[in-house]
């Protein structure tokens, strides 16, 4: 089996750096991490009017753990040291050509719900924040989820 090119530097340069881990790729577990970000996905919709700050979180989490579900079909896993950004990194690495429009309101979207959980008095999140967000995390889910049984793991 050979390793995929696309990336390959920057994703090398991460786990030299530490930022990710090489993992045993799982892809019953990357399934499991789709169905959560797609249940997150209808928990955000769900809690918008309600609850936006929470549906906002349950939206970047559903961004997250699909870009996280494509590392771990690679064998891969971001560490504490790489975060939530190292999967974001990483994911742009292999797919940024590819998914580049589907990508570009990922940062976005993270810095958003950043701004959520350590709010300033101009941290606003309502529920069209969540409504405008949605139809791109969802786009992030999809593509990820289509992706998916394409990829192979990560040698070195």
């Amino acid at each position: 089996m050979t390793s995929w090119a696309r990336g390959r530097e920057e994703i090398i340069g991460m786990l030299q750096r530490r930022e990710l881990t090489q993992v045993v790729a799982d892809a019953e577990l990357a399934e499991r991490m789709l169905s959560t970000a797609r249940r997150h996905l209808t928990s955000a919709e769900a809690l918008a009017a309600a609850d936006p700050y929470l549906a906002y979180a349950a939206l970047h989490d559903a961004v997250r753990k699909s870009l996280a579900a494509l590392l771990q079909i690679h064998g891969l896993r971001a560490t504490t040291t790489g975060g939530h950004l190292a999967v974001q990194y990483a994911a742009r690495a292999q797919f940024g050509a590819s998914m580049g429009a589907i990508l570009r309101p990922v940062d976005r979207i993270r810095t958003t719900r950043h701004e959520s959980e350590y709010p300033t008095s101009s941290t606003w999140i309502d529920e069209d924040s969540v409504r405008d967000d949605l139809p791109a995390a969802t786009a992030v889910v999809d593509a990820a989820q289509r992706a998916l049984h394409h990829l192979s793991p990560f040698i070195l």
